[in-house]
């Protein structure tokens, strides 16, 4: 990994990543497991790469009495070669991963856009909104007919008082 690439990773707040772009649970969770997954094998790359590669097997003659045992080491070691695995699998895994968290983020951008466009328009009703001092009875007659007829009702029955209004805002008579 790049100086640059590593500088920008570390420069990012990744507990409060989930959070910011709103990602779902199952997203959070992968990204949280991909996360320590990739420190795990960095910090591994590391410890294997301050290893010695290179063994004395002078030192070792000198030790052991057996040095046919030392020279077969020595001719085993120097004739290894690693094996060459097929990463394929694994890189479809990777692929595949990549596909899941790219169509979650466009998943999440979509519903993002949706909720801001529905905050667009809450907020333009709001401020073309008349105030409530401007309202007439006409207009709530207008606007919702039914209250007529539930104030008709309460007028025959002598009701004075909305229900639940004492239980929400408290009685405000002095007696």
């Amino acid at each position: 990994m790049s100086k640059s690439v590593s500088s920008a990773v570390k420069a990012v707040d990744w507990a409060a990543v989930p959070s910011k772009l709103k990602l779902d649970a199952g997203t959070a969770s992968a990204l949280a497991n991909f996360r320590s997954r990739h420190a795990q094998a960095a910090a591994k790359l590391g410890s294997l790469k301050e290893q010695l590669t290179t063994v004395d097997f002078a030192s070792y003659r000198q030790v052991l009495k057996n040095q046919e045992i030392v020279n077969r080491i020595e001719s085993s070691v120097t004739s290894f070669k690693p094996v060459k695995i097929n990463l394929d699998s694994q890189l479809k895994a990777i692929n595949a991963f990549e596909g899941k968290a790219v169509g979650s983020a466009k998943k999440n951008v979509e519903m993002i856009k949706t909720e801001l466009e529905s905050l667009s328009t809450t907020l333009k009703n709001i401020e073309q909104a008349r105030p409530t001092s401007e309202i007439t009875i006409e207009d709530m007659k207008t606007a919702v007919p039914e209250v007529e007829k539930i104030v008709e009702t309460m007028v025959t029955k002598g009701k004075w008082v909305v229900p639940g209004y004492r239980e929400k805002f408290g009685d405000l008579s002095i007696m």
